[in-house]
């Protein structure tokens, strides 16, 4: 079976060897299945539910954006063009609309023949033609001269009366009395309930259902009928309609939000009145400003349409639809996201353009917690705001404590709890913990008594089974809210959830059911519900208690849930600034109530009201400064978790410039910022360094008074421990003088001596979820700049790599059977370099430039360089080296091994790497085997893959895809874009080896000191050059190599 790829390759020889070791014995073998630390719990060893295999190239009819050569408005009236005036007059804005519609419609006239139907086309904020079209057509509509990119369309998920004061916003609001009057919000989300009260409506039941109707099916939500817009919600679309994703889009010109509390299911909508409740409601953030509601996300699931999405950036830089930007909104919310954002996302690309035309565009970092570079975009775009979620004043964490059996009574820290199931007065007694997995899940069961994540309205438990008793349920499968729901009605006095992952125990949003019992719950850490499970493995009773009395403030502190930079495609500082979430919002259909909205979606708006005040205050001042001044003058002393880890501050890329002080960045009159990062914080990204490095970046200092200033320039680290270390210094111009009104550009020199580093201690497999370990290897800080009685401060961050440097030759020839290959290792850094040794069996050559992906093009490219094999004992590890690395393994690559064990020229087997989740939910990424014809997949390993490599190992136990040793097998490996496309970008074919006979055999790993050359023994297998006759030398892959030298190959001749 192959699989559609651009190019594939022919394999070095004709076929694989796996490297065995019969040659040259070591210390250091491949481990076998029942000792590798790689290998999963039996817990996680389960099958799981996989798209089929042949998706990944699709068939049937898909939507594709046509990307056309010439300009699109914003990029043709140029930079900050709100701000300075566009290059072109509003007849020629009108002009250039109208030629890129006319180039357009020749285009779909073009490809009409191609069975290719128009959706829509955007001319403002990109130049794009979107289409349906046959998956088998869209290698032609590449072939077009018109189109420089055919690019998939990506869906996305949906992540006050103290925060508004929190943040400042209450203290502008009273002096100088401003309230965001004249500033145009566009909020791109679920709509708004422009009925409410908090938006100026009657607040009645009666004015909603005048306006939205009974129902999803009612026509009333799909016509303005007098009632829209509104003196607070001027102007808005419905891009979606109703039904979607369920039905296909049905666009109608009114944005209504479907509100659960006043319609039936399947209605759970509301996001987008909270979201907009909070930024200019009448006890918003900015109430003067003005709402513009884009509906761009499904009333009846948490899905945001992409194609939605372009469509109402573009209603956003022209909503009159006349053609020019004179009425283009100034800020743009958009409280959704993709996990592992990417610069590639074609919202990237178009936020990007807003910003650049002098738009303001905030976005929420996502709810996926603190796992290394899972941020999501758009946020994770260097001009967006992305926004990070911070604790409401008055939040508190609560422990819980195990009293009996003694050998598990404590108190345990790591906890969380869920906004719509509160503490309150606590509560205490015996856990209870079911027997069968639907009583441990506590999720509705279906017809047949099994766990459903489906509300079917049977619940696991009969009447009274917790009477009494503390609730113990496994986290999985269905909502928390279903599990709590079903405990209350059994009638339990708490409820306690274990999380399945380690890490800090998460929150969790509300998913129903309606009516819900609510129900005192507690969220444990992954080792905490370990504890109980042993306490109750005694026999013993296990008791435990939530005393609201032992409780810690959060105030000033990070929720755990806000997603972790840095971003993926940059390393660079993402989240920017953060902001409480779970502010008291409008809650839609309900007339006047509210209720409270959290994670980074109630974050953003935060800021999005923050930027209306400013923007009211200094309407000439363009996204950059924006951005920049609140970055600058964001609170640093923001802490992880004061209950489970008091005294940790929040690292940079965590936090990034703070939590948001508006009032502090309104009376500044000093502004930072890095044009180059356009940001005001100074990324210096990631560098694998084997001897001392310089960097460099400049910093802008803008002094907003009419007095000439003198800046003093400080740069301090966030942790003691980086300092003490010596490994990074920055070097600052002690004092800078500035012009009143003018700015001055100072260098910001960074030196980095490797000898001094840690050693690299990031993977993606069993710690890809891990995001504390990130602080091992990143440095951080701020840069304070300080004069004429500011203080303003830019984040900085760095990820270095101590790395080796070892020379290999490209190629050695056997005298008598056998060969040695000098090592070589130059590293200045003193690191030992350290190889796994494969039998090399393929390699590719690098694809051009012109062949990768640019910004908002909507697909990566996966570029393989070479290919190894090798066995030992009962496993087989396939090992991945690519041109170009990758921040994470779980985004966007895939490595694919199609195994035929018969060779019988179809594959049997396919092998591959994915997050454990088999979407982005865990972070660790694992290797699993699929049965090809069946629809599941068990994965046995984690992947053996560093952050930012270009390396990755694949092991797999040979029983489980039919191998024993002495079986000759064929096989294909491909790398796959699963993030953007679900296409193959690259294939290596074509290929055999046989289990247990190389043709070339050494030793599984290699180490080489620096400076001490090292030699690598390499002997010829009897009959392997007709067992495994593709092997052509040997793969190294360095687990500390340079970038772009992370592998070697050495041909065996």
């Amino acid at each position: 079976m192959k699989w559609k790829s651009p190019r594939t390759v022919a394999a070095a020889g004709t076929a694989t060897a796996v490297l065995l070791l019969v040659a040259a014995p070591s210390s250091a073998q491949t481990p076998s299945p029942d000792d590798n630390p790689l290998l999963l719990p039996d817990d996680l060893r389960a099958p799981v539910a996989m798209v089929e295999p042949s998706l990944l190239s699709a068939t049937g009819t898909v939507t594709v954006s046509l990307e056309l050569a010439d300009p699109s408005l914003s990029e043709a009236v140029g930079d900050d063009a709100k701000q300075d005036g566009p290059a072109l007059s509003p007849d020629q804005q009108r002009t250039h609309v109208a030629e890129l519609e006319r180039s357009q419609a020749a285009v779909l006239d073009e490809i009409s023949s191609l069975g290719a139907e128009e959706v829509i086309t955007t001319q403002l904020a990109s130049n794009l033609v979107v289409v349906d079209v046959d998956a088998s057509r869209v290698l032609e509509l590449a072939q077009l001269p018109e189109v420089t990119r055919v690019l998939p369309v990506t869906d996305f998920e949906l992540d006050l009366a103290e925060t508004v004061p929190h943040i400042g916003a209450a203290a502008l609001q009273d002096n100088p009395g401003l309230t965001g009057d004249g500033v145009a919000v566009a909020v791109l989300d679920t709509g708004i309930d422009y009925t409410h009260a908090r938006f100026g409506g009657d607040g009645t039941q009666a004015a909603y259902k005048a306006a939205y109707g009974t129902s999803v099916n009612d026509p009333a939500n799909t016509t303005r009928d007098g009632l829209f817009p509104t003196a607070k919600v001027v102007e808005g679309f419905d891009f979606l309609g109703e039904g979607w994703p369920t039905t296909d889009p049905a666009p109608d010109p009114d944005p209504i939000d479907c509100g659960p509390s006043g319609t039936p299911a399947p209605c759970t909508g509301g996001h987008g009145s909270h979201v907009s409740s909070i930024i200019a409601g009448n006890n918003g953030v900015a109430p003067g400003a003005d709402l513009y509601a884009y509906k761009v996300c499904s009333s009846v699931s948490t899905s945001c349409d992409g194609v939605a999405i372009l469509q109402a950036i573009e209603a956003a830089l022209d909503p009159n639809g006349d053609g020019d930007i004179d009425d283009a909104v100034d800020v743009i919310n958009l409280s959704l996201g993709a996990p592992y954002g990417q610069v590639e996302n074609p919202s990237s690309g178009a936020t990007a353009n807003a910003v650049r035309m002098g738009v303001v565009v905030v976005a929420s970092a996502g709810n996926s917690a603190d796992k290394p570079y899972i941020t999501g975009s758009p946020s994770s775009t260097p001009e967006v705001i992305s926004v990070a979620q911070t604790h409401v004043p008055s939040a508190l964490h609560f422990n819980l404590t195990a009293t009996e059996p003694a050998d598990i009574a404590d108190v345990y820290t790591n906890t969380n709890t869920v906004e719509w199931a509160p503490i309150t007065d606590g509560f205490e007694g015996q856990v209870r913990y079911g027997s069968t997995e639907a009583e441990r899940l506590g999720c509705f069961v279906d017809e047949n008594g099994e766990p459903s994540d489906q509300d079917t309205g049977v619940s696991p438990y009969p009447a009274g089974f917790f009477d009494g008793q503390v609730a113990f349920l496994d986290r999985g499968l269905c909502a928390i809210s279903f599990k709590v729901h079903n405990a209350a009605e059994a009638g339990a006095v708490g409820v306690v959830v274990a999380n399945n992952a380690p890490g800090e125990a998460p929150a969790f949003s509300f998913g129903g059911p309606d009516p819900f019992n609510e129900l005192q719950t507690i969220i444990v850490g992954l080792e905490v519900g370990d504890a109980l499970r042993t306490g109750l493995a005694t026999g013993e009773p296990v008791r435990v208690s939530v005393d609201p009395d032992d409780a810690t403030p959060l105030v000033n502190s990070l929720v755990s849930t806000s997603s972790r930079g840095p971003s993926v495609s940059e390393v660079a500082i993402k989240p920017d600034v953060g902001a409480p979430g779970a502010s008291l919002s409008a809650e839609a259909g309900s007339g006047t109530g509210e209720t409270a909205f959290g994670g980074t979606s109630g974050a953003a708006p935060m800021v999005v009201g923050s930027v209306a005040l400013l923007l009211e205050a200094y309407p000439d001042r363009t996204p950059l400064e924006i951005k920049s001044v609140l970055m600058n003058t964001g609170e640093t002393e923001v802490f992880i978790n004061p209950g489970t880890r008091p005294g940790d501050l929040a690292e940079i890329t965590r936090i990034g410039g703070g939590e948001v002080r508006v009032d502090d960045a309104h009376a500044s009159t000093t502004a930072a910022w890095s044009a180059e990062d356009k940001s005001a914080g100074l990324s210096f990204g990631y560098h694998s360094l084997s001897r001392p490095s310089v960097l460099s970046k400049p910093v802008t200092i803008h002094n907003y008074s009419d007095q000439l200033r003198v800046y003093r320039l400080e740069a301090g680290f966030r942790h003691d421990d980086d300092a003490a270390s010596g490994a990074v210094r920055l070097i600052v111009l002690p004092r800078v003088v500035v012009r009143p009104g003018g700015s001055a550009e100072v260098p910001v020199i960074m030196t980095i001596d490797p000898r001094k580093l840690p050693d690299w201690v990031l993977d993606g497999g069993p710690n890809g979820a891990n995001g504390p370990l990130l602080q091992e290897n990143e440095l951080d800080g701020y840069l304070t700049i300080s004069g004429g009685g500011d203080q303003v401060h830019m984040p900085w961050h760095v990820l270095p790599d101590r790395s080796s440097d070892v020379r290999t030759p490209d190629s050695v020839r056997l005298g008598n059977g056998s060969a040695n290959a000098t090592l070589f290792n130059a590293a200045l850094s003193q690191h030992t370099g350290s190889a796994e040794v494969f039998g090399l069996t393929g390699t590719s050559p690098q694809l051009p430039d012109s062949a990768l992906p640019g910004e908002g093009d909507g697909f990566a490219v996966v570029d393989l360089a070479a290919v190894g094999v090798r066995s030992d004992g009962e496993v087989l590890q396939f090992g991945f080296n690519t041109h170009g690395q990758r921040a994470h393994p779980n985004a966007p690559a895939e490595f694919q091994v199609l195994i035929d064990n018969d060779q019988d020229g179809s594959p049997d087997w396919l092998v591959f790497n994915r997050d454990l989740s088999l979407g982005t939910g865990d972070g660790r990424n694992a290797v699993f085997v699929n049965e090809i014809g069946t629809n599941t997949a068990t994965p046995f390993f984690f992947t053996e893959a560093n952050l930012n490599s270009a390396n990755a190992i694949l092991t797999v136990p040979l029983a489980e895809v039919g191998l024993a040793a002495g079986d000759q097998f064929d096989f294909d490996v491909n790398g796959a874009d699963w993030y953007f496309t679900g296409e193959v970008t690259d294939s290596i074919e074509d290929m055999t080896f046989t289990v247990g006979q190389p043709r070339f055999a050494s030793d599984a790993t290699v180490e080489v000191p620096a400076f001490s050359p090292t030699r690598l023994a390499i002997t010829e297998v009897d009959g392997g050059a007709e067992a495994s006759p593709s092997q052509s030398g040997l793969l190294l892959m360095w687990r500390d190599g340079l970038t772009g030298a992370e592998a070697a190959t050495i041909t065996v001749r």
